[in-house]
């Protein structure tokens, strides 16, 4: 989950540069004592494939972006290219413009007709101005997405936005209550507010949780909630990611195969049935 390739508009992204500190809410994976993947280095889609490969990863799942222009914007075009260009390694959550809602309907058509596009990805914290998931201003968006049966993805945890009080996850269980057909992935897990982002899925059974990085960086404070949290409650809606390009694919499964899951069975799920299951790629 929320792999950001070498291809076209995403190398525009803060995520992309060797220094990105300098933008607003920047920051450069070596900070974390990550080393960058080659495929990053060289800006190369054939070594992502063999990384990917090597790290024994299928699929990607691409979340793409439309925020502030300070972190970088991503064409949705370009992630259809992508998964036309690669269609058995890649799925795509085009993002949605919260400031544009006419626009942002309309992608939600187009995707809801697309094999590869299981769903959308909205940043609200990113929007201009910064807005939270509950704001009033994404709520057709959610009716739209519910009826058409399009996953909707939120950044719900990271970096962006003025504050932390923008991804605090009683905003995600607000919308998730009052659409309670339509699926949603919590991206970034809701980090730092993990108790709460881990408590706001348990209650509701429409949200998943996909921590990414969160997870798979070493030592990173929260990631061992998550752990207790697919042992006892959430082994059904946990789900892997890494964040790529922040460190080397076969970096994070092998800190991911080390975490304390309670077996292989919850393990699995968390690393491919669930997302499997949701992405209707189990069948």
């Amino acid at each position: 989950m929320r792999l950001r390739p070498p291809w076209k508009g995403f190398l525009s992204l803060s995520v992309f540069e060797q220094h990105p500190a300098h933008r607003p809410g920047g920051y450069a994976p070596e900070f974390l004592g990550a080393e960058r993947p080659r495929s990053f280095t060289e800006r190369s889609m054939d070594l992502l494939l063999e990384e990917m490969d090597d790290a024994d990863v299928q699929w990607g799942v691409v979340m793409g972006r439309q925020a502030d222009e300070s972190f970088g914007r991503v064409p949705n075009e370009d992630i259809y290219e992508l998964v036309e260009a690669y269609p058995d390694r890649f799925m795509g959550f085009p993002a949605l413009d919260g400031g544009r809602p006419r626009d942002a309907v309309d992608e939600i058509h187009k995707v809801a007709e697309h094999s590869r596009m299981p769903g959308v990805h909205l940043e609200p914290m990113g929007t201009q101005p910064a807005r939270r998931a509950d704001d009033r201003t994404f709520y057709p968006l959610y009716a739209e997405a519910e009826r058409l049966n399009v996953i909707f993805a939120i950044t719900g945890g990271g970096i962006m936005g003025p504050d932390y009080t923008y991804v605090d996850p009683i905003a995600i269980q607000r919308v998730a209550k009052d659409f309670p057909g339509l699926t949603l992935i919590m991206c970034h897990g809701g980090w730092p507010w993990v108790h709460q982002a881990l408590a706001v899925a348990f209650a509701c059974p429409n949200v998943y949780v996909s921590p990414d990085m969160y997870l798979t960086y070493p030592d990173m404070p929260g990631a061992l909630e998550y752990v207790r949290a697919a042992n006892l409650l959430l082994e059904d809606r946990l789900m892997f990611g890494t964040a790529y390009p922040t460190r080397p694919l076969r970096n994070s499964v092998e800190v991911f195969h080390q975490l304390p899951f309670r077996d292989d069975r919850v393990r699995r799920k968390v690393l491919h049935d669930t997302a499997a299951r949701l992405l209707g790629l189990d069948g």
